[in-house]
C-alpha cells in the first residue's frame, strides 16, 4: 500500500486536506482526512470519502462521442479534436469570435484547470458568462465594507466568546469548522444560529432565531439601531476605525424594534437578544452563509451584517471578525489566463445564460463549450436552457460522466478525475496552498482538461501555448508561487504550505482598502455604482407572489450540486429528492410523511417525497438543489432567473411555492 497526500478540488469551503490509499496493483482503494493538517485533522465528509467509488463508476465517461444522428456513437481522439477544431473555425470565419460561447465554473477548481479560460483568451477572446451562481452579491458587498474578502483563520473560531452561525449550515457545508466550533463551546462560548431551517446544531446553541427568507437585512439593522438607541455600541472602535457612521445612524431610525417585528416575523425579545450578546459576549465571530445573500437584496444584507460586527468592533480581533471569504488567491496565478490576448469580448449574465443565448444577435451563437458545469441542472429556469442549447448549432461539453449537459451535446469529451492527474489545489476559503500529486494512471480512454485544451490549442496554432506540454504545463503555472517566496520544489515535498502573507486576523490593523482606509458605513463606491450608500433592507422578489410558500434550494450534504450522487453510498444514503415541510402544514395538506408530493408554481412543478421537520419555519419549503432531471425533483424548474441588486449574482432562494399531494395517476 503507497499513501499519496493530496487535496480535495471541489468548490467547497471545507478545502480539505487528504490522504490516498493505493494498493500494489495500482487501485485507489481509501480516500480519508489528513490527520496532521491544522483544520482537518483527520477528518472529512462522506462525499470525499466515496471518491473510489467514483474514480471506478461504469457510469464514466469512457470515450469521445459525437452525436450522429439522435444517438451518440464512440470516436477516436483525434477525430474528435480535429471536428471541435473545423467547427470552431468555420464559425470563426463566417459569423466572428464571438458567435463561440465558453462557459465554465467551479465544478473543479485545480490551478491549471483554468487554461480552459486561458485557452479561448488566446483564441482572441470570445463570448463568456460574467456574474455568479453562488455568492457574488456577498463579493460585491465586501468589496464595498472593506475594500476586499479576508477572514480570519479557522483556528480563530476557538478564541470565541461568541459565535454566529448567520444563514451558515456547517454540517453541510463546512464540517470541518465543527471541530473549532466544539472547542470554543467547551472554553464558555455561545453558539447562535441564524437560519429560517434546522442545521442540526440547535439543541448546543443559546439562541436560535428563524427570520422570514431575505429579511436578514432588516434584523441586522434592526438590532444596529437597538445598540445605537442604548448607545450599546463601541464608539472608540468606530470613531477610529469607520467611515460614515453619521450617515449610517439616520438610516437606524426605520428600523425599529417593531418595524423589524413585523418584517422578519421575529419577536422584539430575539432582536435585543442577539444585539446583547454582539455587545455585550465578545469577541464574536459571524459565519455567514450564501443562501441569506441569495435574494434581491443579498448584497445589502450582508452589508447590514458587516456593519452590524464594525458597530460593535467585532473586526481585527481574535476571535471576532466576519467570515465569507478570502481574495488572497484571486489574482496570484493569472499568468494562465493569457488574459492580453483578447481583442473580442461579449458577457452573457450566469443566470439568465438561456435567455442570453436565445436572444443574441449579430452573432448568435454557433458553438459552444461547456466544462466544469452542468448548466442545465444548475441555472434557473430548465426548460428555457434546454430551448437554448439545442438552438446552437454545436455543443461541447467535457465532463466524467453523461450529465444533463452532456446530453444535449454533440460531441463530448470524457475527463481524468484529479487523482488521475498531478495539479494544485487552492480555493477562497483557505489559506493553504496543496500539492496534488497524480495518484493512479488514467483509467478508460479518458483525458485530463489540460491535455485536451493544449491538444486543440496545438491544432489550432495558439502562440501563447507554444512550448507549453502537459509535462511541463503545471510547473509554468506555479512560477507566481516564488513572488510569495514559495518554490514548486518546496511545495511537493511539504505537500501543503500555508501563504505566508494570509492573516491569522483579518483587518487586525485596522487597515482597509476602502477609498477612506476605513471599513464604510456609507459606500461611495456604491453609490457611483447606482447602489444604496449605505446597507438597507429590500423586500425579496418573491414577497409578490401569491404562493404560500417561501421555496429554498438548500445544498445536500450529500452532493456539491450534482457531483458525487454516482457513487452508490451517496445513492444509498439519499436516493431521492425530498422537500421538507413543517409536519402542522403537512397535516393541513392532507400530506403523510414519505409520499410523493408535488411542489409547484407558475413555472411549473417537481415531484419529491416529503419529510417532516419540526425545526424550520412554517412558511417555507426546503427542496435539495443539484438533482438530475430524470429524477423529476430538479428545483431549478420552478426557479426564476432574478438576479439581485449587487453583485450580478443569482437570486435562487428568492422564490415561492406551493405544495400538494399527487394524485392517483401521477405516481408514476
Amino acid at each position: 500500500m503507497k499513501v499519496y497526500r493530496t487535496a480535495c478540488p471541489r468548490d467547497c469551503l471545507g478545502a480539505c486536506a487528504l490522504k490516498a490509499t493505493v494498493d500494489e496493483s495500482g487501485r485507489l482503494v481509501k480516500v480519508q482526512g489528513d490527520e496532521d493538517h491544522p483544520w482537518t485533522r483527520g477528518f472529512t465528509c462522506i462525499k470525499a470519502k466515496s471518491y473510489p467509488e467514483i474514480v471506478y463508476s461504469e457510469k464514466r465517461l469512457k470515450k469521445p462521442l459525437i452525436k450522429m444522428g439522435e444517438e451518440f456513437k464512440e470516436a477516436s481522439w483525434d477525430y474528435a479534436l480535429d471536428e471541435i477544431c473545423n467547427r470552431m473555425q468555420k464559425v470563426i470565419e463566417e459569423y466572428g469570435n464571438l458567435a463561440i460561447l465558453h462557459e465554465s465554473s467551479g465544478g473543479s477548481e485545480a490551478l491549471t484547470k483554468n487554461i480552459d479560460r486561458g485557452f479561448f483568451n488566446a483564441l482572441g477572446g470570445v463570448t463568456v458568462s460574467e456574474g455568479s451562481l453562488c455568492w457574488g452579491a456577498g463579493i460585491a458587498a465586501q468589496k464595498y465594507d472593506f475594500g476586499g474578502l479576508s477572514e480570519n483563520d479557522l483556528t480563530e473560531i476557538e478564541n470565541a466568546a461568541t459565535i454566529v452561525l448567520w444563514g451558515r449550515n456547517i454540517l453541510s457545508t463546512q464540517p470541518n469548522a465543527f471541530y473549532f466550533i466544539k472547542k470554543a463551546m467547551e472554553k464558555g462560548a455561545k453558539l447562535i444560529i441564524v437560519n429560517p431551517f434546522y442545521t442540526g446544531l440547535e439543541k448546543m446553541a443559546s439562541l436560535i432565531i428563524r427570520p422570514k427568507p431575505g429579511t436578514d437585512s432588516a434584523l441586522a439593522l434592526g438590532v444596529c439601531a437597538y445598540l445605537v438607541e442604548k448607545n450599546l455600541f463601541d464608539g472608540e472602535y468606530v470613531n477610529k476605525f469607520c467611515y460614515g457612521f453619521e450617515k449610517f445612524k439616520e438610516i437606524l431610525k426605520d428600523y425599529t424594534l417593531s418595524a423589524v417585528e413585523e418584517i422578519c416575523g421575529l419577536p422584539q425579545e430575539q432582536i435585543v437578544e442577539l444585539a446583547n450578546y454582539y455587545s455585550g459576549n465578545k469577541p464574536v465571530t459571524t459565519l455567514l452563509g450564501y443562501g441569506l445573500q441569495r435574494y434581491r437584496g443579498g448584497g445589502n444584507t450582508i452589508r447590514a451584517i458587516d456593519a452590524l460586527s464594525a458597530l460593535t468592533g467585532n473586526i481585527g480581533k481574535r476571535g471576532a471578525g466576519v467570515s465569507y471569504g478570502s481574495d488572497i488567491f484571486w489574482n496570484l496565478f493569472s499568468n494562465i489566463l493569457f488574459e492580453g490576448e483578447v481583442k473580442f469580448k461579449r458577457h452573457f449574465n450566469k443566470t439568465s445564460l438561456a435567455r442570453d443565448i436565445l436572444n443574441s444577435q449579430d452573432p448568435p451563437i454557433k458553438f459552444a463549450l461547456i466544462n466544469r458545469a452542468n448548466v442545465m441542472a444548475n441555472t434557473p429556469n430548465v426548460k428555457l436552457m434546454k430551448e437554448a442549447l439545442d438552438s446552437i448549432d454545436t455543443v461541447v461539453v467535457i465532463d466524467l460522466f453523461m450529465t444533463d449537459t452532456a446530453k444535449q451535446a454533440d460531441i463530448i469529451l470524457p475527463c481524468t478525475t484529479f487523482f488521475e492527474e498531478e495539479n494544485v489545489k487552492v480555493n477562497s476559503w483557505s489559506p493553504y496552498i496543496y500539492y496534488c500529486p497524480k495518484v493512479i494512471d488514467p483509467i478508460f480512454d479518458c483525458r485530463s482538461d489540460e491535455e485536451i485544451f493544449l491538444e486543440l490549442a496545438k491544432r489550432l496554432n495558439l502562440g501563447p501555448f507554444n512550448g507549453l506540454t502537459k509535462e511541463n504545463l503545471l510547473e509554468w503555472a506555479v512560477k507566481p508561487l516564488q513572488s510569495i517566496g514559495l518554490s514548486f520544489a518546496e511545495l511537493k515535498e511539504k505537500g501543503y504550505v500555508r501563504h505566508p502573507f494570509a492573516p491569522y486576523v483579518a483587518w487586525q490593523e485596522g487597515k482597509f482598502r476602502t477609498p477612506s482606509g476605513k471599513f464604510e458605513f456609507y459606500s461611495k463606491r456604491a453609490e457611483r455604482d447606482g447602489q444604496s450608500p449605505l446597507p438597507v433592507y429590500l423586500k425579496p422578489y418573491a414577497k409578490e407572489k401569491d404562493y404560500p410558500y417561501y421555496l429554498i434550494s438548500m445544498h445536500s450534504k450529500f452532493r456539491i450540486h450534482t457531483q458525487f450522487q454516482q457513487a452508490k453510498t451517496i445513492e444509498k444514503i439519499n436516493p431521492f429528492p425530498k422537500v421538507f415541510i413543517h409536519p402542522e402544514e403537512a397535516e393541513r395538506k392532507g400530506i403523510l410523511e414519505g409520499e410523493m408530493v408535488e411542489v409547484f408554481n407558475e413555472k411549473g412543478k417537481i415531484k419529491v417525497r416529503a419529510v417532516f421537520e419540526e425545526n424550520m419555519r412554517r412558511d417555507i419549503l426546503m427542496v435539495e438543489s443539484g438533482w438530475e432531471l430524470e429524477s423529476e425533483g430538479n428545483v431549478n424548474i420552478i426557479i426564476e432567473e432574478n438576479i439581485t441588486e449587487m453583485g450580478n449574482s443569482a437570486a435562487l432562494y428568492d422564490e415561492k411555492a406551493d405544495i400538494r399531494k399527487v394524485t392517483a395517476g401521477d405516481k408514476n
